[in-house]
């Protein structure tokens, strides 16, 4: 029997206004880019002389701490993916020569660079091999060390992307591939040396794993596979598979790309085990760290189970939800549903390719969301074309290459709909072309058959039903069948057919407050309308990413004025009439009446989704609005702040320097720890933010009462003993600074290890 599959993007034009007009933004983007700018630090680390005078900057700079090379390898997939994608045979030829250039230059270095080094043939890469080495445990002097954070994440990007290369663009297939083979040898060869397995995988590896089992599929070479599983972390897959979840405190696109991986362990060996842990680890990320856009995660890691409320709302709402992980569950996602066709994955992909993907889009620029606030109050912050670069703007460009990728399945002559977008397919093997016209104010689809050859074939029609839809109505009689409504009736050219669904007005409440939720209507996550103040505001975090901002004065509570208003709440909005949106609502019976309408529409204004639902007059309503101002009172004395201890982004955006500390998690929040004799350190800034005093917290768990950290500021250095407290706490440390200049800081452990540091404050 005919195996499932997705009906390729060559066959298929997206139609709906949005939809196309986010393709042609990243089209038009993906050809501003220069090629040979990429290939800048490549060029150098092979000992050729590059091809432009300077790099890219942002993360792809090479004068500070940097991932170069990561987003050269999502532009190489990107190309590839909106080649294939493309219609226009003018950009065809444009995003052709791009590849053309990027493989030429990827084969030069790796020739030039095995010349130089035989022992290390087949290594291409924007940084020196030491790098591998330092991740690898192998000492490595000050003076050799590289300044790249993740090496083989890195090394990961560029390999998948020489691989879609080979598989979406048959001009260059074989150049691609030959470069992707060597480099996969050079992997194979470095792991056979490997001394320790477990000190490699502790820091951020991407989807070596996935791409490795990628090449040997198309190989069909044992070395590849052999490599791959160098990059499978067994322990946490065991872990998964007998459904523990151990996800608390990991960093969620570090961890995603892992099951992908396993999936692709799985495609190769068909051991059920790593399809288990992969379905396992789904089913905890959607059921217990999802928000109700599919997205995941706050300050880039999982926490406690449950607690969405408390990350959006209390923890840091501007930095829940990395764009990246969306991007990464959706590949597990379709893996997943290719493997057990089961509807659920499916519904998952609608609901994130919609609130999660689309919106973070600008669609006036075609630039990209890395953070996306949950909470209220907040904008959209985009990345800078040419100068940051961020992961989630690598991610977004694959994901804005390949719209079309999961509309349609096809098994022989059955065609089912999965995503309800405007488009068309050309289907000729069976001498076909459908349209799929959506009304997606009214959730109407309507498919028309025409013939493009006398022998056109007759086909089956299936309509996925979104679990978002209270019922449906049909043109025809259909039956059901493993989340698809199949019309009984075979069709032919000329025949027509169309469902009705039948969305709603919801709350979607978390798990840990059923007084935090969002307002959606079938496939749409609402988002209020906040206006337009400070809209093009952000704020530092990480390395050179800007997030988004919170104006703390505008509502994030929804005061309500009639019992049972939630009870009732279809009968709490009007529908209104707002340019530009395929649907709005106006609350009403409500403090402030808010207008909503999806949040992936919702670009240049701050938004609210997820709100506090609190009845008007109440002691719950009194105590937020006390709660708020005091709120507001304590973050304007904050000057700086570390709470997110990654060995990542957060650290090494405030200078992070150690000599035996780790980091580690407990209780849903990370730490960082000096062993006996180890110390770290950081610098803060704070930019117009100077004060006549400043107060120092640090954040520790009673269950270190007792021991001591020596805790240096400047030329001052005391000893700090943790108080016998329960639970969390800020513990003052008395100081003397300048905040006018940079402020040094340096935790160290004495003849034992330090207690854990949850947080750095400084404050007013």
């Amino acid at each position: 029997m005919e195996k499932k599959h997705t009906i390729k993007v060559q066959q298929i034009t997206i139609t709906d206004p949005y939809v196309a007009n986010a393709k042609a933004k990243l089209v038009t983007y993906l050809l501003t880019l220069e090629t040979e700018k990429f290939l800048y630090e490549i060029y150098q680390v092979a000992g050729l002389t590059p091809l432009t005078e300077s790099g890219y900057a942002g993360w792809e700079r090479s004068d500070a701490v940097n991932f170069r090379g990561h987003f050269f390898g999502h532009y190489l997939s990107a190309l590839a993916l909106a080649y294939a994608a493309e219609k226009n045979e003018e950009k065809r030829r444009k995003l052709f020569e791009h590849m053309e250039v990027g493989v030429a230059g990827l084969k030069a270095a790796q020739s030039a660079y095995a010349k130089s080094y035989p022992e290390s043939a087949g290594y291409v890469s924007a940084f020196r091999e030491v790098a591998l080495d330092e991740v690898e445990g192998r000492p490595v002097a000050a003076t050799e060390k590289e300044n790249v954070l993740v090496p083989w994440y890195d090394l990961h990007k560029i390999l998948a992307g020489l691989l879609e290369i080979s598989e979406q663009v048959p001009k260059l297939s074989a150049d691609a591939l030959a470069v992707a083979v060597q480099f996969g040898d050079y992997v194979y060869q470095r792991m056979c040396r490997l001394d320790d397995q477990e000190q490699m995988l502790k820091i951020e590896y991407g989807g070596m794993n996935d791409a490795l089992y990628h090449l040997y599929l198309l190989t069909g070479d044992v070395k590849h596979a052999q490599a791959a599983h160098f990059f499978d972390e067994e322990n946490l897959f065991t872990d998964l598979a007998e459904g523990r979840d151990v996800l608390s405190g990991k960093h969620a696109n570090t961890t995603i790309p892992k099951f992908i991986g396993a999936m692709r362990h799985f495609q190769v060996s068909q051991d059920q085990r790593y399809l288990k842990a992969a379905q396992n680890f789904w089913d905890i990320v959607v059921a217990d760290h999802s928000y109700c856009t599919g997205g995941n995660s706050q300050s880039e890691h999982f926490h406690e189970a449950g607690k969405l409320a408390y990350d959006a709302h209390i923890r840091n709402g501007d930095c829940t939800c990395e764009t990246c992980n969306t991007h990464n569950m959706l590949k597990l996602s379709k893996m997943l549903y290719a493997a057990t066709d089961d509807p659920t994955y499916l519904n998952y992909y609608e609901q994130t390719y919609i609130n999660a993907i689309l919106a973070s889009q600008n669609p006036e620029t075609g630039m990209m969301m890395y953070f996306q606030p949950m909470g209220a109050g907040y904008n959209k912050v985009y990345n800078r074309p040419f100068d940051e670069f961020w992961c989630c703007t690598g991610t977004g460009i694959e994901s804005f290459a390949k719209l079309a990728d999961t509309y349609f399945y096809q098994t022989g002559t059955r065609v089912d709909l999965n995503l309800y977008f405007s488009s068309e397919v050309e289907l000729p093997e069976l001498g076909l072309h459908l349209s799929q016209v959506v009304d997606r104010k009214k959730m109407q689809v309507t498919v028309k058959i025409a013939a493009t050859r006398a022998d056109a074939a007759e086909l089956t029609l299936g309509f996925r039903l979104p679990t978002w839809s209270k019922g449906y109505v049909v043109s025809q009689p259909v039956h059901e069948e493993n989340g698809f409504a199949i019309f009984d009736e075979v069709l032919k050219a000329g025949d027509e057919r169309t469902i009705a669904f039948q969305p709603e007005l919801k709350l979607a409440a978390t798990a840990d407050n059923p007084n935090y939720a969002a307002v959606t209507y079938g496939p749409y996550v609402l988002a209020a309308d906040l206006g337009a103040t400070a809209i093009d505001a952000d704020a530092p975090n990480g390395i050179l990413v800007r997030v988004g901002t919170k104006e703390a004065l505008l509502p994030d509570t929804i005061f309500y004025e009639t019992p049972e208003w939630r009870e009732h709440l279809a009968e709490q909005f009007t529908a209104v009439e707002v340019a530009g949106k395929t649907v709005a609502f106006q609350s009403k019976n409500t403090t402030e009446p808010l207008v909503f309408s999806p949040y992936y529409e919702m670009h240049g204004r701050r938004y609210g989704l997820y709100f506090k639902f609190v009845a008007a007059g109440s002691a719950e309503a009194s105590k937020i609005l006390a709660e708020k101002e005091k709120w507001v009172a304590e973050q304007a004395k904050v000057l700086a702040s570390l709470t997110n201890f990654d060995e990542n982004n957060s650290e090494y955006a405030q200078n992070l320097q150690y000599e035996h500390a780790e980091i580690g998690h407990a209780r849903g929040r990370r730490f960082r720890q000096a062993q006996a004799g180890g110390w770290f350190s950081y610098r803060f800034d704070f930019p117009n933010k100077a004060a006549a005093s400043v107060h120092l917290f640090l954040t520790f768990h009673g269950e270190d009462a007792g021991k001591n950290v020596a805790v240096t500021v400047g030329k001052t250095t005391q000893k700090v003993v943790v108080e016998d407290r329960a639970g969390f706490f800020d513990q003052v440390v008395p100081l003397a600074i300048d905040t006018k200049a940079p402020v040094a800081i340096c935790l160290a452990a004495q003849e034992t290890a330090s207690p854990r540091i949850f947080g750095i404050t400084f404050s007013k």
